[in-house]
Formats: structure tokens, sequence, C-alpha cells
């Protein structure tokens, strides 16, 4: 009896236990992958997180129905995080965006993976290098998550005014065809996700100078810092909420060239070498409009402002000169900053303090001018009085005499 009775309880437990797990498996029927990983039975509570060794709080929490919506919602878990078998996890692997996902690229019929993108990374001026190659100070490039997060697939926007009617009859058109509704729902998220700018002009801005703005580190790679850019009418117009203004993309990353793939100045291939700048500055086939009429001479003209390679190979003192990381700039600057640039920054110098003396001469005589009036204003009419009476006083005796 005894035996029969602990029999039935394991059968319950055990119904239990998979009742219990298959409550994170099962579809919602809202669009959210079902969770058959079970991941979902830890990562569901919002306080699920702990602090790393350096005192970092770190989040482990997964708001489900807000990944459904975003660009990686139709990917499991481990197809991302591998090293995840035991619990708790303490042998994660860090996630190598080159790994193939378990979804078919359509265009090929592929295993969808980021390896291009990947491999024109590791080429570009942020990547460590092409293979068995390395670059100093690598803990100062970026990686993938430094710039790129998890976003949302939302309405599109700018057509027929805010545009959730717009996704819904666009979606009706498409699944006359494509009967798959979720399919259809996808591919249009997808598509509709990409025709938008990611981030404004500012917020490019903002994510570049989030490095750039760090002198030691840009001196460290031979590199100036972002000031050279802010000292720009280019930077005016992002700074003031211009629409068609040009960030750091613009010029770096125009049309036809890819963000993972930017390349320094010296490159053939980079849109900024000497001899792709025209198309660059004219930003031809592009939807904003930059300098259409550009011509060799204009684009041959600098962009960023003179700084401290110019300042350097001008003979000035440079603040931190002797600061280790200052080497590589150092070395540098006569690579980048010819003879004739120097002379042009002694000009631009000189006419700088040229104005400077004649604003400061101007305002100088106009307040000295001002001053001596206002002083002789104050002088005159009591003195006038005197006189004017003097002088009406003498002919009415006159002419009562």
């Amino acid at each position: 009896m005894h035996l029969i009775t602990r029999n039935w309880i394991q059968v319950l437990l055990s119904a239990g236990i998979l009742l219990f797990c298959g409550a994170g498996t099962a579809s919602t029927g809202n669009g959210i992958m079902p969770d058959t990983e079970n991941c979902l039975l830890c990562h569901r509570y919002p306080a699920m997180g702990r602090f790393d060794k350096t005192g970092r709080k770190r989040i482990f929490y997964i708001a489900d129905e807000l990944f459904a919506r975003s660009v990686h919602g139709k990917l499991r878990c481990k197809n991302c995080h591998i090293g995840l078998d035991q619990i708790p996890h303490t042998n994660v692997r860090k996630v190598d965006c080159s790994t193939k996902c378990h979804i078919k690229e359509p265009s090929t019929g592929r295993e969808f993976s980021h390896i291009n993108m990947v491999r024109k990374y590791e080429a570009s001026v942020h990547g460590r290098g092409a293979a068995g190659g390395s670059k100093p100070f690598p803990e100062d490039l970026p990686t993938c998550k430094y710039c790129h997060s998890n976003r949302m697939y939302n309405s599109l926007d700018g057509l027929w005014g805010k545009s959730e009617a717009l996704s819904n009859e666009t979606l009706a058109r498409c699944v006359g065809c494509h009967t798959r509704k979720e399919w259809a729902r996808n591919f249009y998220s997808h598509f509709t996700h990409r025709m938008r700018r990611r981030r404004t002009q500012d917020e490019v801005v903002k994510l570049c100078t989030s490095c750039h703005e760090d002198q030691k580190k840009m001196a460290r790679h031979g590199l100036e810092s972002i000031s050279t850019y802010k000292d720009t009418f280019h930077w005016v117009q992002v700074k003031y909420g211009v629409r068609n203004a040009p960030d750091c993309l613009s010029c770096h990353v125009p049309v036809g060239y890819s963000t993972h793939d930017i390349r320094p100045r010296t490159d053939p291939v980079s849109p900024i070498h000497l001899s792709n700048r025209v198309r660059t500055c004219s930003n031809q086939g592009g939807v904003q409009v930059c300098h259409p009429g550009a011509t060799a001479q204009f684009a041959s003209g600098r962009v960023h402002a003179y700084g401290v390679k110019a300042q350097i190979l001008a003979g000035e003192k440079v603040p931190d000169e002797q600061e280790p990381e200052m080497s590589a700039v150092i070395k540098r600057a006569g690579m980048d900053i010819s003879e004739k640039e120097v002379f042009h920054y002694r000009v631009l110098k000189l006419l700088k303090l040229f104005y400077k003396l004649l604003i400061g001469g101007v305002i100088s005589f106009m307040l000295l001018h001002q001053s001596m009036h206002f002083l002789r204003s104050r002088r005159k009419p009591h003195g006038t009085g005197q006189a004017f009476s003097g002088k009406q006083g003498g002919n009415d005796q006159g002419r009562c005499g």
C-alpha cells in the first residue's frame, strides 16, 4: 500500500514539474517564440541579477513580449549564448556574433550569420586586424554591443502620419499572396525597420564621441580627439538640429559604404581618400543633400579644424606633450600634415590673431567714444543754459532801452 502511494506521489510530482516547465514553453499566441529551453523559468523575474567582480550590477531579466518584438525575437537563447548547460551557469562564454543561427537566410537558404559584417569590421579601423594580426591597446577597440542594441520593431512612421494604420493596410495586401501571416509580419517588420534611420545626427555624434573625445585613448592610436570636428560648421548644424546636417557617418560612411568597414583616409577604398572626396562631398545617389556641385579643389580642403598635430609641426608647445601617449601623435604628425598645411595653419593663426586685435580695438574705441560722449553730455546742459540766459537778457535790455 505504501509502495502504491509512493508511486502515485512520484507520478503527481513528475506531472507537476512537467506542467510547470510547460508554462514556459507554450506559445502565447501573440508571436512570442516558445521557450523550449525553459530559460524564462528564472529569467522572467525582474529582480534576476547579480554584481560582477568589478561591482557592476548585471540585470538578467528578460521581458518576453519586448524581446519577441526585437530584431532577435525569433532566435532561441542558445543560438547566441553558448555554454549554458549547467545551472547555475558557471561556464558562460562571450557571445560571438559570427556564429551561425538556426534561421535560414531567405535569399540563399543558408543558415544566417553575421560573419560577413564581422570580417569587414575586423579589417576596419575599429577591428583587431586581419587573422593572425593584432593592434596595440586592443581594449580600446569597440565591440559589437558597444554600438548595437537589441532594437524593437515598431510601425513605420513618416508616410501617412503615425502609421499603425499603414502597417495594418500594408500587411493586409501582403497576406493576399503570402498566406503565412506570421512570416509576412516578420518580413514587413524587418524591412520597415531597415528603412528607418537608426539614430539622429546628434545621437550618432554622441556615440562616436563617447570614444573619440577621450584624448588619451585617441593619442595612444596616434589620433586627435573629436574637438577638431566640433570646431566646424558641420557640428554647428548638428548642434542646432538642422535636419540636413552632416554627422560623422555622412562623410565616413556615405552611400555605398558600410559602418562596419570604415577605413583610414590613406586607404584608396576609403570615402575620405583624396581620390574619392568629390563623390563623398556631393553624396551622389544619397538622400542627404550635401555639396552637389563639389569640385576637386573644393573637396581637397580640410573638413576638421587643425589640431594638435599642426601645433606640433608649427613648433608650438602642446599640453601633455611629455605624456607617453603623445609619442604616437608626434610620430604620425609628419605623415598626416604636409608642409603646405602647416603654412596654412600659421596663416590662419595670424588671421585669427588679427581679427581678435581688430575686434578688441573696435570695441575699445567704441567704449572710449561713448564714454567721452556721455561725459560731454553731462556738462553741456548747465553751461548752455547760462549762456542762453545771459544772451537773452542782453537783448531784452536793449529793447527796453
